[in-house]
């Protein structure tokens, strides 16, 4: 009797961990240096009523603050790919979680990943205007050394635009990339400093688009 009893506590048990669940994944938290930041990604096979997901950054694994929100996709079975991608890293290891916020306001967190920062960069981009642009594309470098720095913007196939260069310094860098005259589309922005090479992916907007959130994906470095 006390054998069956034990037996259906574990079976009700099970049955309610499951009833509260919020999020099943299929692939956890994790993330992945880039030469501008960090790349997060996570999937989900089930959102039980999921608003958003905030996502928590800290630089002690104990002190976490919100740096931006991912909206939710819906609470269907089928698998869901999420990605953040974190440029303003401003110290050698980063903690991220998730906090999973329902939409009746209660909340519950995925596991902590840490990723400790490998490649040392020349240069990091700090700032940029909005990546759905109609003229300019405006960023901000924050370099570490000196040197001959190409930006080019080129086409996604990878076709050469237009090309430019500035001598940069030590510290933060202006820099502004004409999209005048071509038509809308997706379009690549490239920097190369010496070895380090990396690229921007940004749209040529029309009236009425709301802003995206930029990708980058490293190149090459020695």
């Amino acid at each position: 009797m006390k054998k069956r009893l034990h037996l259906l506590m574990l079976v009700m048990f099970a049955l309610s961990w499951q009833l509260s669940a919020e999020v099943v994944y299929s692939a956890p938290l994790q993330a992945k240096e880039l030469g501008m930041g960090n790349l997060l990604n996570w999937k989900t096979t089930f959102e039980d009523d999921v608003q958003h997901y905030d996502v928590e950054k800290s630089a002690d694994g104990v002190a976490f603050e919100a740096i931006g929100t991912v909206e939710s996709n819906g609470d269907l079975s089928d698998e869901k790919a999420y990605r953040f991608f974190d440029t303003k890293l401003g110290s050698q290891k980063n903690y991220y979680r998730l906090k999973v916020v329902e939409a009746d306001g209660t909340s519950s967190y995925s596991q902590t990943i840490l990723v400790n920062k490998e490649n040392p960069n020349q240069f990091a981009v700090v700032a940029y205007s909005s990546v759905l642009a109609k003229t300019t594309f405006d960023l901000t470098l924050d370099a570490v050394t000196e040197g001959q720095l190409e930006y080019a913007l080129v086409s996604y196939k990878g076709e050469l635009i237009t090309e430019e260069f500035q001598y940069i310094y030590p510290g933060l860098n202006e820099l502004q990339v004409s999209l005048e005259g071509l038509p809308e589309g997706t379009y690549k922005v490239k920097l190369k400093l010496d070895a380090e090479e990396e690229f921007l992916v940004i749209q040529k907007a029309s009236d009425g688009q709301k802003s995206n959130v930029a990708s980058s994906q490293k190149i090459k470095k020695n």
